[in-house]
């Protein structure tokens, strides 16, 4: 099989997984005839704030985290992806610019399918209407779910929420972005850490 065969089929099993049965044949192979995989290394930029968005990114492997730079020059982490399937659209105007930076947290690969593509679809597209809306409302209630806990929990039970909501992420993700993610310092989480290593002994 050839080369191009093999990414065809890999790109047409990566759409029919974030499908979820919505999709029509017809939508897939749509979709497909202008999506591509691509891989990223760690730290490369997939997205920069201000970027109009070419594509519509999904992740297929690896992690990958949002940001932006406050007013004192630091980053500060929005968000952190790792399930594939998640969307790295930092913005629901998929005509509008990044607020954020999105970049790999190690290496990973994702699907890029042509925004154009997308946007002319969901004009005619029942199942990917409902896709897009299944989507926009889970980034909804991701989204609240950190403002909430940020906002209203301690910073023990934010770390606890953390290693819940994101197992396995605090060996991959480096500590100052998960401090940053969580509204606290690293020499909080470090301090958190610890106490936590203690119980566990």
């Amino acid at each position: 099989m050839s080369e191009s065969n093999t990414e065809r089929q890999q790109v047409v099993g990566a759409i029919s997984a974030i499908g979820d049965g919505l999709l029509s044949q017809e939508d897939i192979e749509r979709l497909a005839g202008s999506a591509r995989i691509r891989s990223f290394n760690k730290g490369e930029q997939l997205i920069a704030s201000g970027d109009m968005p070419a594509s519509a990114c999904i992740l297929t492997s690896g992690v990958a985290r949002a940001f932006y730079v406050d007013s004192a020059g630091k980053e500060v982490t929005d968000c952190i992806a790792f399930k594939p399937g998640e969307v790295l659209v930092p913005s629901a105007g998929l005509t509008t610019p990044s607020p954020v930076y999105v970049e790999a947290v190690c290496d990973l690969e994702i699907l890029q399918i042509d925004i154009h593509c997308v946007i002319d679809m969901l004009e005619t597209s029942f199942g990917l209407n409902k896709l897009y809306n299944r989507l926009l409302l889970s980034s909804w209630d991701y989204h609240w779910a950190i403002k909430h806990v940020i906002s209203q929990e301690r910073a023990k039970d934010r770390y606890l929420w953390f290693l819940k909501e994101f197992p396995g992420m605090a060996g991959v993700v480096p500590a100052r972005h998960i401090a940053s993610f969580l509204g606290m310092t690293p020499v909080t989480l470090s301090r958190l850490r610890a106490e936590l290593r203690q119980e566990a002994e």
